[in-house]
């Protein structure tokens, strides 16, 4: 073998733990080609030796079909507190499109960076029993893989947690709350068992929510008559719409031409007559007769209807009841209105009645912030968002933090002693069924420029985080970033461990609301417009967050490389200090402009983003999120389960054809064919 070229050019790659690195022997030749007028030939490029510098951790490259592909997985990074490890190699590359036909050296750098894993559960009052379901696949599917010696050693003997952030919204920041309590109060959070014991706990908070007695409802539903009544009516009356709708649609196909060949100014007539004798538009009679034909109810979507009312009326035990007014006038005087009228809702006064108790005998509150580094990363990470109903703002609580700002950064509210149980219950303030809690807001919306001006401390109260993130994906990227970037304590003056300073990320979501319609025809009826206004309202929407987080990183990534390149050219430290040292056009957090250099700092990737979606079963109803009934409850939790294991396995499949298609990327002259092929198969 032919002694390597004493040429040493730096190649620098970041990829996530577990990955499967593709080093591409041709992106180390493309631009050292000493003749341009000649076709560049990939097949001249190869791999001739590759030698491991570092003594971290061994791994071995392995050269795929063709010459010129080096693969190995990406090993787990070692060690509670660290984020990257690296692994340094040089490869001996031999390039016949050049003169030379020896083999040159090029010292590679692959920085491997940990991953954390997060869940995240939206707000939607009783379906958050669904995220009880899915909750308990993901520990047990999750807890499987962990445990299998087979295909995850490292990350068996590394005893990491099964989720390192626990996050939600209203009754999902409920859930999140026993969990991460449960974990963190057990202590063993990489043992399986302790996340089985958390399963379990939200089990029981669902348990003691849904209505273990038969509701008004489900005693008429089972009566075999009654269910059997009601079914014929709504199965009879679909038909019959249906037929009448195509009878109307045939005879209008038959009947234009008729009125066209026999009497042509017929149809003219006709509608000018109905215009303007009757002042009705000629569509009028089809559409009064066919859009206000509302077909009734399947029995089951009746079942859950009549439950609904039941619970919003007289209330939930161990939830929520009401506390009539005592002012009936109202604010219009206006006695019409229900609202002068019904009982004002409450969920913390009657003991029997308030999700208050019942949540604090499942979660373990105060939540509390330990205050050394290590300890705290090693517990699940809680985060949970409300609203302040003044400023309109989403707040942030953060189990690593002692205080959350917002608003600009001029609101503050403080919890030195931890997350306590009024902050979960404000992050599930829905305003129709829960009482407001309120907490002390520091304002500080002085001049800087006026001594005389004094900050203020104020009561604010706090609605239903969904208003305004019930999916806190972007709350979760956020707080994720700011903490290792910013807040976490770092005990480097490398550059490229600042760059890399925040671990990846990979997110499960449970979607409690479905973000598909199954019921059709598109109904008028009231309770159908209600019910899929709630759906789309407060549906998973992060899929743009995503997009625009995969995005950001792969600017940044492009950046790095191109730096790198610039670097293996000439530039000199100074000239790319002085590009990366302007004032950018954004701002950050704070409102302060950023330089372009912060742009590359504390970014990750999002590996994996895996949405559970609760299916529409063409029975909800618009007062789904009020129905406790044991039937519903019991249900939900099945579905959620059931959904989980289904989107675990598509997730797996999806992950193997990726690995199958980077181990193996073919190539259509200069374009990459194996996109296309990931696509087909998934």
């Amino acid at each position: 073998m032919n002694s390597p070229l004493n040429i040493l050019l730096p190649f620098e790659y970041v990829v996530p733990e577990g990955s499967r690195v593709i080093l591409d022997a041709r992106e180390f030749t493309m631009g050292k080609r000493t003749d341009n007028t000649t076709p560049y030939d990939e097949n001249k490029v190869k791999f001739d030796s590759y030698e491991q510098t570092d003594k971290n951790m061994h791994v071995d490259l392995t050269k795929e079909q063709n010459d010129w592909i080096y693969s190995f997985k990406a090993p787990y990074v070692r060690g509670e507190n660290r984020i990257t490890t690296t692994l340094n190699f040089k490869l001996s590359i031999i390039d016949k499109n050049t003169d030379n036909n020896k083999p040159v050296q090029y010292d590679t750098k692959v920085i491997v960076k940990r991953v954390h894993r997060a869940i995240i559960f939206q707000g939607g009052v009783a379906l958050g029993a669904y995220e009880a379901g899915v909750f308990q696949a993901l520990v047990k599917k999750l807890g499987e893989e962990a445990q299998d010696s087979n295909t995850n050693k490292e990350m068996r003997d590394m005893k990491r947690p099964l989720f390192d952030i626990v996050a939600g919204t209203s009754i999902g920041a409920m859930n999140a709350a026993i969990v991460a309590s449960s974990v963190i109060r057990d202590g063993n959070n990489h043992d399986i068992k302790t996340w089985e014991n958390a399963v379990e706990k939200v089990r029981q908070f669902w348990n003691y929510q849904k209505y273990n007695l038969p509701t008004v409802a489900d005693s008429l539903d089972a009566n075999a008559l009654y269910h059997f009544w009601w079914e014929t009516v709504h199965v009879m009356s679909a038909l019959f719409k249906r037929y009448a709708t195509e009878l109307l649609e045939i005879n209008s196909e038959l009947l234009e031409p008729v009125h066209s060949n026999f009497n042509p100014s017929w149809k003219e007539w006709s509608d000018n007559l109905t215009r303007y004798w009757f002042l009705i538009d000629p569509s009028f009679w089809k559409d009064y007769f066919i859009n206000g034909w509302y077909i009734p109810a399947a029995a089951e979507a009746a079942r859950r209807y009549y439950s609904s009312k039941q619970f919003k009326m007289f209330g939930a035990p161990n939830v929520a009841t009401g506390i009539p007014p005592w002012s009936i006038f109202g604010a219009f005087f206006d006695f019409a209105d229900q609202s002068s009228w019904a009982p004002r809702v409450d969920n913390k006064h009657f003991l029997s009645y308030s999700l208050k108790e019942t949540l604090e005998k499942l979660a373990h509150f105060p939540i509390e912030i330990e205050k050394e580094q290590k300890i705290k990363e090693r517990q699940p990470r809680f985060l949970l968002v409300t609203v302040d109903v003044k400023t309109g703002d989403a707040v942030t609580f953060d189990s690593y933090s002692e205080k959350t700002k917002y608003h600009e950064d001029k609101n503050t509210i403080h919890y030195k002693e931890g997350i306590q149980v009024e902050h979960a219950l404000a992050s599930g303030t829905f305003p129709n069924f829960f009482d407001y809690p309120k907490f002390r807001v520091y304002s500080d919306n002085t001049d800087s420029n006026d001594s005389s001006q004094q900050p203020k401390d104020e009561e604010h109260a706090c609605w239903d985080g969904g208003y305004r993130s019930n999916t806190p994906l972007r709350e979760v990227i956020q707080a994720h970033r700011d903490y290792w970037h910013k807040t976490r304590e770092h005990k480097t003056d490398d550059e490229h461990e600042e760059e890399n300073d925040v671990p990846d990320l990979e997110v499960y979501i449970a979607d409690v609301w479905p973000s598909e319609l199954k019921e059709e025809p598109i109904s008028y009826d009231l309770d159908f417009v209600e019910n899929r206004k709630h759906d789309l309202l407060l549906a998973d929407r992060t899929d743009y967050d995503e997009k625009v987080a995969n995005v950001v990183t792969d600017y940044v990534d492009l950046v790095k490389r191109l730096k790198n390149l610039a670097e293996r050219n000439g530039a000199s430290k100074e000239e790319l200090d002085h590009i990366l040292g302007k004032d950018a056009s954004s701002k950050n957090t704070e409102g302060v402009t950023r330089k372009y250099k912060e742009l590359l700092g504390g970014r990750f990737r999002l590996t994996k983003v895996v949405r559970i979606d609760h299916k529409d079963d063409g029975n909800n109803v618009a007062g789904k999120i009020f129905d406790y009934s044991c039937n519903t409850i019991e249900k939900l939790i099945e579905e959620g389960s059931r959904d989980a294991r289904i989107q675990m396995d598509i997730q797996s499949l999806k992950d193997q054809v990726r690995e199958l298609a980077e181990r193996h990327p073919g190539y259509d002259g200069e374009e990459r064919t194996n996109i296309i092929h990931i696509k087909e198969l998934e």
